[in-house]
């Protein structure tokens, strides 16, 4: 092997062996990996270590679609596994109101921000609000599933992070092309999500209720569970073509709904036995798969990340962004509390869960292709799009860490008073009793 081989094996290897560490980290102390992973890839990047190339970065970035989508459709697909369809259809209006009212309340705020103190472009700006507006299940999944919180306030948050993912894609796309063409039309946009969502999540389900008879008759087969991700991958494409031109994000989630749900599905659907397929056999492994997906998804942020072109004006913004989203997620947390009868703790936690990552970081260097040639775009916008996107989602990303961990410790902290106030009752109540039987021993 030549010297580049040999410190690319290094570091692959390295970076699972941190991966790994920073996952029993989060098992144990409830301190997300994110971080971890994120800081290695700056340290690893072009810019610091040396140890991934400026060279080497182009080569990745020219499949950086692929990969995204492809981490997407994982980790969406193990959110599945692990959901209830039942918590699923009574959080769903819980998770649309979250999604929708954050998301357009940071993105006009966004918007209208920029266009007043910076004078750019309202629709511009608006973009930018657009592009960071959405919460990403990247991040939601691994943090929400970890919480001692209610199985229905996790579903709420996963699935608002799956909605938001679809609609910052639709909207974003929607923006440039008001921009490019000047029209506009919101049955369009409402007609495109209907399709992106019901039609998508029709289909992924529809599939995954027939893939499980397909694992019933492949038991006693080997390879059955690699045989399960070419199913998602084709299906993820299948809904993406025409005619569906629906989203494959959403239809992997609801594939794993579905294989995740093999109860409900014999239950409601069907007669046949479904008994021998091994639920364990399919999230083991699956585990293993999203786990090293997620790793290098993260690694690969921190590799984005250039310092050289970071400015004053970038950090400026992308901090004052941050601050918006922390006081928008702070009202709409809020309102769902009071709409859900939602406990503090519950509220707390879908307070911190407020990080963008995966479909920002898609969209973020999209508006300096699409652009390009506008009138109201200029070349600065484009390194201030992306720089400011990745702040937020590094931003949003450690606030959510700190924020989670302070609602465990909350949680923790509750349920020591909680044990503590027991004893003390049953303390109580056993001195009364014993006061009520003394006089009959004397």
């Amino acid at each position: 092997m030549d010297t580049g081989t040999i410190t690319a094996f290094l570091t692959i290897g390295a970076i699972i062996f941190i991966g790994f560490f920073g996952n029993s980290m989060f098992n144990r102390f409830r301190i997300p990996d994110v971080l971890l992973l994120v800081a290695l890839g700056m340290i690893i990047g072009p810019e610091l270590l040396y140890l991934v190339t400026f060279e080497t970065l182009a080569s990745i970035d020219k499949f950086k679609d692929v990969f995204l989508s492809a981490a997407l459709v994982i980790i969406l697909f193990d959110g599945g596994l692990s959901l209830d369809v039942r918590s699923v259809f009574e959080s769903m209006k819980f998770s649309v109101f979250l999604a929708i009212s954050n998301f357009i309340l940071l993105a006009l705020a966004v918007g209208a921000s920029l266009h007043l103190i910076m004078g750019i472009d309202f629709l511009v700006a608006l973009t930018l609000g657009s592009i960071v507006g959405g919460t990403t299940g990247a991040v939601v999944i691994p943090i929400a599933r970890k919480m001692r919180i209610r199985e229905r306030t996790k579903t709420m948050l996963i699935m608002e992070s799956v909605i938001t993912d679809v609609l910052v894609i639709v909207a974003t796309l929607s923006l440039i092309s008001v921009i490019k063409l000047d029209e506009f039309s919101i049955l369009a946009v409402a007609r495109e999500l209907s399709v992106k969502f019901l039609v998508g999540g029709g289909v992924g389900f529809a599939a995954g209720v027939a893939w499980l008879f397909v694992l019933e008759r492949l038991k006693n087969q080997p390879l059955s569970y690699m045989i399960t991700v070419a199913a998602l991958f084709m299906i993820a494409a299948m809904v993406e073509m025409e005619p569906i031109s629906s989203c494959g994000a959403v239809a992997a989630l609801a594939f794993g709904l579905a294989m995740g749900n093999r109860r409900f599905v014999k239950k409601r659907l069907t007669s046949l036995s479904l008994s021998t397929l091994s639920d364990e056999h399919i999230h083991y492994f699956h585990s293993e798969i999203t786990f090293f997906v997620r790793t290098f998804f993260f690694v690969y942020l921190g590799l984005s990340f250039r310092f050289s072109t970071l400015t004053a004006e970038h950090l400026s913004v992308g901090m004052f962004i941050i601050a918006l989203t922390v006081v928008s997620r702070r009202v709409t947390a809020n309102l769902a509390s009071r709409a859900g009868e939602l406990s503090h703790t519950e509220e707390m936690a879908v307070f911190a869960l407020m990080p963008r990552g995966l479909a920002a970081a898609v969209l973020a260097t999209l508006p300096a292709v699409a652009l390009a040639g506008v009138d109201v775009w200029s070349a600065d916008l484009g390194v201030l799009f992306l720089n400011t996107a990745l702040i937020v989602i590094l931003g949003t990303t450690v606030l959510a860490t700190i924020f989670s961990f302070m609602t465990e410790k909350k949680i923790d902290r509750k349920q020591r008073d909680n044990l503590r106030n027991q004893l003390m009752n049953d303390i109580e109540d056993e001195r009364e009793e014993l006061d009520y039987l003394r006089p009959s021993y004397r």
